[in-house]
């Protein structure tokens, strides 16, 4: 079924796909569709720090708004995602600017900042979850006695990735795209991460 202007009567009705998210009962086996409140407190979650300059934050609350709007149109995802991955080439170019550095797209922005170590991938909260529930398997591991330890990571191996996948997704959404990823909290909370460690308070360079 194709997507069309809401008849101006369903306006504030919530897009009915929505009704395919939500959390299982382990109990009763039951599913209980996720609510607005709950789906704008995760939004809400995701948020840039004071150091960031405004019009920088100003532009990444646009998308979420477009994410938190999603709820009544779906098909706002792939519009926040890409606001939100404009916000944090516009974060780049800043940083560059204020070092005197010259890069114009978001490609070399990228490998500017893992060459310089503007960004490592403590600074992204997925990669810490990942870590921890990955240091929680090897303590696990020790009591039962098992001998070997974790390798040493590279800590810009997310980051890295990042380089590889973001300008892609980025230019898959910018040139005409019929992608539409769930949820959409994962590129922003990415996105946030990354401007952030943009720029980070001075007692915390």
């Amino acid at each position: 079924m194709m997507d069309i202007l809401k008849p101006l009567e369903e306006v504030t009705e919530p897009d009915e796909r929505w009704a395919n998210f939500g959390y299982p009962n382990p109990v009763d086996f039951s599913f209980r569709p996720v609510a607005l409140p709950e789906r704008h407190a995760a939004i809400v979650a995701i948020s840039l720090t004071p150091s960031v300059p405004e019009y920088i934050r100003e532009h990444f609350e646009t998308a979420k708004n477009l994410l938190l709007y999603a709820w009544f149109v779906y098909r706002f995802i792939p519009v926040a995602e890409l606001h939100a991955y404009s916000t944090a080439e516009m974060a780049l170019k800043e940083r560059a600017r204020k070092e005197s550095l010259r890069a114009k797209t978001l490609a070399p922005l990228l490998k500017i900042a893992i060459e310089r170590r503007w960004i490592v991938d403590e600074g992204f909260s997925n990669v810490r979850r990942e870590r921890e529930a990955m240091d929680q398997e090897w303590e696990w591991r020790r009591q039962l006695g098992v001998s070997s330890t974790p390798e040493e990571l590279d800590a810009q191996r997310y980051c890295k990735m990042l380089f590889d996948s973001m300008p892609y997704l980025r230019n898959d959404l910018a040139h005409g795209s019929k992608t539409v990823r769930p949820g959409g909290l994962g590129t922003l909370a990415i996105c946030a991460d990354l401007i952030n460690q943009l720029f980070k308070a001075p007692q915390q360079e």
